[in-house]
């Protein structure tokens, strides 16, 4: 009796060895990346120091890469915060970081009468590190700088 106990020891045990190292890779591959700020009602979507800044809420930011495909789309939350969560290879965070935008398809009329009715807000993607949460290693990004853009 006693070995069939140690036989049955050894297969837990390395069955509970194996998943962990199999989920140790899967962590290491296919960790999210994180993608937020907060969108401010201005010509270029950032605060102006020494002022009250209004946020710009309700407003749609799109994820785009490449030639303008969009990846995602989320609105700003009633205070101008957006979060975007993507389940990506950790291999593609450099195309990410290279090749995507982020942008303000929301005209900034909306938020306020006397900006542009046209244009749209522009941002490339800052890496600023890595948080964990839970089992997984999330890389975080936050908008560069938007910029105001007549036309896309």
């Amino acid at each position: 009796m006693s070995l069939t106990s140690l036989f049955i020891f050894l297969l837990i045990w390395t069955m509970t060895s194996t998943s962990s190292c199999q989920l140790d890779l899967i962590r290491i591959l296919l960790g999210p990346a994180h993608i937020y700020g907060m969108l401010y009602c201005t010509i270029d979507g950032s605060v102006i120091y020494g002022e009250i800044t209004p946020t710009f809420p309700n407003a749609a930011v799109q994820m785009q890469c490449g030639a303008g495909t969009v990846v995602t789309s989320v609105k700003t939350d009633a205070t101008g915060n957006f979060s975007i969560f993507l389940d990506a290879p950790r291999l593609m965070l450099l195309y990410v970081l290279t090749n995507c935008t982020l942008v303000v398809t929301t005209p900034l009329v909306d938020c306020n009468a006397a900006l542009p009715s046209f244009g749209t807000l522009v941002s490339p993607l800052q890496l600023i590190g890595n948080t964990f949460h839970g089992l997984f290693n999330v890389t975080n990004f936050i908008p560069v700088g938007f910029r105001f853009v007549h036309s896309i």
